[in-house]
């Protein structure tokens, strides 16, 4: 726990102490017998606060194992009650209070105990929930800036072909498929034909594997225009590319045929 940490529980436990000391003084005015009683209250206390935050709450409930932490907490608040009571009897009772219960384990004090223990989760539980809440809004909000900026770098990604003295550009998005032609290649598009000085593995290297495919010796395909396919070949919006022999696996494998 780092010391802001510490400073922030410590400060939790003094305002939690003190406002319930003045709470039950202001029934008799003995607020110094009433501080003593929540003072002798905060093991029992911590006891349930962290082994609900630190341990139940991490290991349980975090994971949406929802009844082991219903379990595990009723379990806890049991023991907290119980040490709470074993305070009150040996060392409050009789020292602080002019009395002594005449039953350890009458069903209304411990009842009680159960219900004044559970006071100091309140607000540490509402707030640790509310934290997660929070992490998970903000997890999700970066993740759809994250997405909405692929969506963005693959609908602006381009790459320049060298066509005579000329680099035009071509954006990825609109490339259907690449054809081999010799010491050329023909790169067809949703709108147009381009014949680059260029070879079938060089527009391989310079493609992106995630979104192209080599199918053939003499074609790379864009995945995202394939309308169907089967073991020798593969359509792409009504354009039939073959699948050689030696790409037949890899390819098979890239689009999930069984």
């Amino acid at each position: 726990m780092s010391n802001k940490a510490f400073r922030i529980h410590a400060l939790y436990w003094i305002a939690f102490t003190l406002f319930f000391s003045v709470i039950w003084g202001t029934y008799d005015h003995n607020y110094y017998r009433n501080f003593m009683v929540q003072l002798w209250s905060l093991p029992a206390r911590m006891f349930l606060v962290y082994g609900t935050l630190y341990v139940l709450i991490p290991r349980f409930f975090l994971k949406k194992k929802y009844i082991k932490f219903i379990v595990w907490f009723s379990l806890l608040l049991f023991l907290s009650a119980i040490l709470q009571r074993v305070v009150m009897l040996f060392i409050v009772e009789g020292r602080h209070l002019p009395y002594r219960s005449e039953h350890y384990f009458k069903v209304t004090e411990f009842m009680n105990t159960l219900l004044d223990v559970n006071l100091a989760l309140i607000l540490p539980f509402a707030y640790t929930l509310y934290k997660f809440w929070n992490n998970s809004q903000k997890k999700a909000e970066r993740l759809e800036e994250e997405n909405q900026k692929l969506v963005k770098d693959i609908y602006e990604a381009f790459i320049y072909l060298k066509k005579g003295k000329a680099l035009q550009k071509v954006l990825l998005k609109d490339i259907i498929f690449v054809e081999s032609l010799k010491n050329y290649v023909k790169v067809k598009t949703t709108d147009k034909e381009i014949t680059s000085y260029n070879s079938i593995s060089a527009m391989e290297e310079l493609l992106p594997a995630e979104r192209f495919l080599r199918v053939h010796r003499s074609f790379i395909v864009s995945i995202g225009h394939i309308t169907s396919f089967s073991p020798t070949q593969i359509n792409l919006q009504g354009i039939a590319i073959p699948i050689g022999r030696k790409y037949k696996e890899k390819v098979k494998l890239k689009l999930g045929y069984y």
